[in-house]
């Protein structure tokens, strides 16, 4: 899948025309893609169908976007832990971010930040774990305000809860 989501960022890379888009401002963006998440290092990791939601501000600094941003999302991931059934729950973030121009409409990126995550159990009980995350992609300008983003994202939510994702997101500046 993730694979799936870098060759076509690669694919509307190459064959995207200069958009000349200001990539300063508020943006929006819709996101979704594999989510992995291993709730004890060693059991096995659960994969899942991520899905959310982020809100952005980008800020030109000379040759540099500086932006932050948070999301929020959940995954359809769940894993058995010992005899208790874990499923994925809340998914949230709040990122800085730098990008830097490849080519006319198009920007790679890394970001880095704090990272929320909640699992439930089946017997009631939940971890609420947090902690950081740092991730890195790419963006593509489609028109002046649309653009589609691939990403990947690690985050640790501290007592052995880690997790990937692996995105694709299509976004709208504003």
């Amino acid at each position: 899948m993730h694979r799936l989501v870098l060759a076509a960022a690669a694919l509307l890379a190459a064959s995207a025309s200069p958009v000349l888009a200001d990539p300063t401002g508020w943006r929006a963006t819709a996101l979704a893609g594999l989510e992995r998440t291993d709730g004890a290092p060693g059991s096995g990791a659960s994969d899942g169908f991520y899905y959310g939601g982020q809100l952005g501000y980008d800020w030109q600094l000379g040759p540099v976007i500086a932006g932050v941003e948070g999301d929020l999302g959940g995954s359809s991931a769940n894993q058995i832990v010992g005899t208790r059934r874990a499923n994925q729950g809340v998914f949230a973030s709040a990122a800085v971010r730098l990008a830097v121009p490849v080519t006319s409409g198009l920007r790679g990126f890394v970001r880095g930040g704090y990272a929320y995550h909640e699992v439930t159990y089946d017997t009631g009980s939940a971890f609420h774990g947090s902690g950081w995350t740092v991730g890195g992609g790419g963006e593509v300008d489609v028109t002046q305000r649309l653009f589609v983003r691939a990403e990947y994202r690690f985050s640790d939510y501290g007592r052995t809860v880690r997790g990937q994702q692996f995105l694709g997101g299509v976004g709208l500046r504003f």
